[in-house]
């Protein structure tokens, strides 16, 4: 039995599983959209995830829910229109058009190609002015669990020969806006603090005139 791989199957998924239906090429020839997911954990590590949908209406349903219910980090998420094309050499080619989501073109090639490696696929990423102005948007997003650079390849793992075991985690970020209104709420409480010290300045003052 194929395994499926969605948004909902991964959350209990085992890298090795993920791996395995990640290289099952009849999904990929069927294939127009795809949700790429980087440092996502399985097996408490991160990975690239790349998840194919046959229709783009459903690509964007997903990427829709995964903002609404911060499945991940939207920073680090894509969805876009996804094509196969034979190169000159002969070689596999996937030119991935990000159309939804706030992944940079480059985090894509850079950490998606390994993956994509494993069925013998270079990556081709674009970006439309959609996504950019989106990517805009959440760059200032921060991941609370996040404790190594965001930008290197040490973490990112998508070798199928590790041990299994560890308990799958999902990756919640806390957007900058909930962060912006935490500072704002802190600094409106500091300035009624120091209001509140002000009028109990005065009011001894005051005291102090009656007695004399």
């Amino acid at each position: 039995m194929a395994i499926e791989l969605s948004l909902d199957a991964i959350k209990d998924m085992k890298k090795a599983d993920f791996v395995k239906g990640f290289k099952n090429k009849a999904v990929w020839k069927k294939a127009k959209a795809v949700i790429i997911l980087v440092d996502y954990k399985l097996d408490g590590k991160k990975n690239v995830i790349a998840i194919p949908f046959k229709k783009e209406t459903e690509m964007k349903q997903e990427m829709k829910r995964l903002k609404k219910e911060k499945l991940h980090l939207l920073k680090k998420s894509g969805g876009g229109s996804i094509e196969f094309i034979k190169a000159a050499d002969g070689s596999m080619e996937a030119k991935i058009e990000i159309t939804l989501g706030g992944l940079a073109p480059e985090m894509l090639l850079m950490k998606g190609q390994p993956l994509f490696d494993k069925i013998k696929v270079k990556l081709q990423a674009l970006q439309s002015a959609e996504a950019a102005a989106e990517a805009a948007e959440v760059a200032g997003e921060v991941d609370p669990n996040e404790d190594l650079p965001e930008d290197t390849l040490d973490d990112v793992s998508v070798d199928d020969s590790e041990e299994e075991g560890e308990e799958d985690e999902v990756v919640e970020g806390e957007s900058a806006t909930a962060a912006e209104l935490n500072e704002e709420q802190a600094k409106k409480k500091t300035e009624m603090v120091a209001q509140m010290a002000k009028m109990e300045a005065k009011i001894s003052e005051i005291k102090n005139q009656l007695k004399m």
